[in-house]
């Protein structure tokens, strides 16, 4: 067996959709210890790059570093190095959010924080920064977000630094993912010719646990799947009636296409695996964690699995640039 979709131009299972945004703040102290200048926090841009990154081979963490520059050209999502590059530094002090609460629009909310302080530069003005997440020198940096400082009035601004000024950089990168369920119909195939429809629901699990959630490393080989005999659970558990846990040999993960945005991973469940009435699964992936339930379309009964049967099941992640209400 395996599992299709009815429409052609989509190959694989679609999970959720994550959705990534950033803020920042700069903040200049004198050397009298007193703040001088306080941006209060600003949207920047997710350059394609930086989309990129979640694909996998730039690095381990979107905002491993931050890198401030004297550039002032309006930012683009497809440039890739600062204008003019000062200098670079590393993310400390982080801090995080995962809490989930429900503002009635569906949406997960989630942040992480890190602080980035530059001192010892002299008398400088910057007027572009960016995250970085790979590299230390101004050739070999990988820049994923900019933005162009600006005033209380909305305009870009230069930030003017003395000889003895310390500037923090505050920088939050937010992943949302809407916890509303997605369905669609699939065709199962049996190898032979034949297919038989079958409905699909998909539903976030672990929405607002710590631990189940990755919010700037990139997608990476899940950990395995869950089958399940048992009916999907709330968007903040796993699904129940847990029948059996498959190991991440499993899985066989494309190579990631720069720019799609989009990852296509393939489950294929062998003949001595997981021979049930699977009803619903879920791939132990922490960068978007999904459940799946399964009811053919004529009597919502599960997909059943013998050991005569392989079982093979495609799911796309995806991800891109989240333009509403942080």
């Amino acid at each position: 067996m395996e599992l299709n979709q009815v429409a052609e131009s989509i190959s694989a299972i679609n999970t959720h959709t994550i959705g990534i945004a950033g803020e920042v703040r700069c903040v200049i102290t004198g050397v009298d210890g007193e703040i001088k200048t306080d941006t209060g926090y600003q949207k920047n841009l997710i350059l394609n790059q930086g989309l990129d990154f979640f694909g996998g081979g730039n690095g381990s963490s979107i905002n491993a570093s931050c890198a401030i520059g004297s550039g002032n050209s309006t930012p683009a999502i497809t440039q890739t190095k600062l204008d003019a590059f000062i200098a670079i530094a590393t993310g400390t002090d982080a801090t995080s959010s995962y809490s989930y609460v429900d503002t009635g629009d569906g949406m997960y909310r989630m942040w992480e924080q890190k602080k980035y302080r530059f001192t010892g530069l002299g008398d400088i003005n910057i007027n572009e920064l960016g995250l970085v997440s790979q590299g230390t020198t101004s050739a070999d940096y990988y820049l994923t977000t900019r933005v162009l400082p600006k005033d209380s009035l909305g305009a870009p601004t230069s930030l003017g630094l003395k000889t003895g000024e310390t500037l923090d950089i505050y920088y939050k990168i937010h992943k949302v993912a809407d916890t509303r369920d997605k369905t669609f119909v699939i065709n199962v195939l049996d190898g032979s010719g034949g297919s038989v429809p079958y409905n699909v629901v998909t539903r976030p699990a672990f929405v607002g646990i710590t631990d189940r959630n990755y919010i700037t490393s990139s997608i990476s080989k899940s950990l395995g799947m869950g089958v399940y005999t048992g009916e999907l659970g709330l968007v903040s558990t796993n699904p129940l009636l847990h029948s059996s846990d498959l190991p991440s040999s499993i899985e066989v993960m494309e190579s990631y296409t720069p720019t799609t945005y989009k990852i296509k991973t393939n489950f294929n469940i062998q003949l001595n695996q997981s021979n049930v009435a699977l009803r619903s699964i879920m791939p132990f992936n922490y960068f978007a964690s999904t459940q799946i339930r399964f009811g053919r379309v004529s009597d919502d009964a599960p997909l059943t699995k013998t050991a005569k049967d392989t079982l093979s099941i495609p799911l796309e992640f995806s991800w891109g640039r989240y333009e509403g209400t942080l």
